[in-house]
């Protein structure tokens, strides 16, 4: 099937074929006539899938403008996402008479309230909209159409207060769209408290993906910045995005990236908006070539060209990983993701190794002589407080010298694997690797 034979407008058939937009993808073709027909969706799709043309289609062709209505809201979790459905809605809507306003925090009142005056589709963030509410500029009365989109990261990200706030302030009456990347059991609770018998869509992504390596090395915490400059320096016109837990953790790491003479810059919530936008522009037009941002930071940010994908730290959630992972190895290209993995990681990473089976490789370090003793981020806990801390480090660190080493079976590391990519951790002189203290019993890091 292609667009000119959907139940479309004219006007939106001319301006997907401007576009050189032909043919819908799954979750287009499979949504689009579910929202028309009016039903709920609840919809699990892929970064990439182009989910967000699926809710604007069908959005932008039922309404007509309306003086102080806002008749459709879209939900995301991040000001860059925000902006990126904007301009979908901005570029299809071409020749509707609707207006369209984005709303988020970290830049003034005043335009945004005055937009809205006008305003039939708001786009915007969970923070921003209930503000906005709280000063009267924005009712939700006669909303017809109420989209969250990415709504597990939302979730992930602690919105769900306010989106049951915004919800609430709804008509019963509207007709609701939930995309996740996938329907965990808090999008199915929500789901059947806020939707009505939901038409539930299942649908992959249609890009073409690359090979994706993925790897994982043993470490110290002190060791995680000596090694992760000597990873990204023998990297081949490397564009990499360091994965961080913390605000203050990515302005270290960059910091101490660029010590080393790496082009490294942070992306965190402490910058402004306007320093935020910059700083993502000239890491997509490649002025500098490693990216330091928290899962926060990065949500809705979507950069072509991702040749690596480090994570400094983990995080709590499997989920977050799997995002994290599918930003490099894309449009064909392969990509490589790689853990530096610490002591207090290994229950983190139990559930990951499970999703993926044997597809993480263990992986070791050799040939570059002693690594720094750098201080991690955040600072160490004064001495005597809970576990013995990094200066410690492992029982057993890295011995081995020379270059890192990939199993060529097609296979990820076994658990106890006995290759010198085990051997990260030390291994015993008949070849058995151990295993690190405090790993659990029933498996973990592989």
């Amino acid at each position: 099937m292609k667009y000119e034979e959907m139940e479309l407008s004219e006007t939106l058939k001319k301006n997907l074929a401007a576009n050189n937009i032909i043919t819908p993808s799954e979750i287009q073709a499979r949504a689009i006539p579910a929202i028309q027909h009016g039903h709920d969706v609840l919809a699990e799709s892929e970064t990439g899938s182009g989910k967000t043309l699926a809710f604007a289609l069908p959005i932008l062709e039922s309404l007509q403008h309306e003086h102080d209505t806002v008749q459709a809201l879209i939900l995301c979790p991040t000001r860059e996402l925000a902006k990126q459905v904007a301009g979908e809605f901005e570029k299809y809507g071409a020749g509707f008479d609707l207006q369209f306003i984005t709303v988020y925090g970290g830049v003034g009142y005043e335009p945004q309230i005055e937009g809205l005056r006008e305003a039939d589709i708001v786009i915007g963030t969970p923070g921003r909209i209930l503000d906005l509410m709280e000063r009267n500029a924005l009712k939700l009365d006669r909303v017809r159409y109420l989209v969250l989109d990415e709504g597990d990261r939302m979730l992930d990200m602690g919105f769900i207060d306010d989106i049951e706030r915004i919800l609430d302030a709804t008509p019963d009456d509207r007709q609701t769209v939930l995309f996740s990347a996938t329907i965990s059991y808090a999008i199915e609770v929500l789901s059947e408290r806020y939707l009505h018998r939901p038409a539930v869509i299942r649908a992959k992504s249609d890009e073409v993906r690359g090979h994706l390596f993925q790897g994982y090395y043993v470490v110290n915490p002190w060791q995680k910045i000596s090694l992760l400059a000597h990873l990204i320096k023998r990297a081949v016109n490397p564009h990499a995005l360091v994965f961080c837990r913390t605000i203050v953790a990515t302005d270290h790491v960059a910091n101490e990236l660029a010590k080393r003479g790496i082009k490294a810059r942070a992306l965190n919530g402490d910058m402004s908006q306007a320093k935020r936008e910059q700083t993502v522009s000239e890491f997509m037009t490649k002025q500098y070539n490693v990216l330091v941002a928290t899962d926060v930071a990065a949500r809705g940010l979507h950069i072509d060209g991702i040749t690596h994908v480090f994570n400094y730290d983990l995080p709590d959630e499997a989920d977050t990983y799997t995002h994290r992972v599918g930003r490099t190895a894309r449009q064909g290209a392969d990509g490589e993701a790689v853990t530096l993995l610490a002591e207090d990681d290994y229950r983190k990473f139990d559930p990951i190794m499970t999703h993926y089976d044997d597809e993480i490789e263990k992986l070791t370090f050799k040939g570059w002589g002693q690594l720094e003793r750098i201080p991690p981020s955040p600072p160490r806990p004064p001495r005597g407080e809970g576990r013995e801390g990094p200066r410690h480090g492992p029982p057993h660190g890295p011995r081995e010298h020379g270059g890192p080493t990939r199993r060529t079976s097609g296979r990820g590391a076994p658990r106890g694997n006995a290759g010198a990519r085990g051997r990260a951790g030390g291994s015993h002189g008949d070849g058995r690797s151990r295993r690190p203290s405090g790993r659990p019993a029933h498996g973990g890091a592989r």
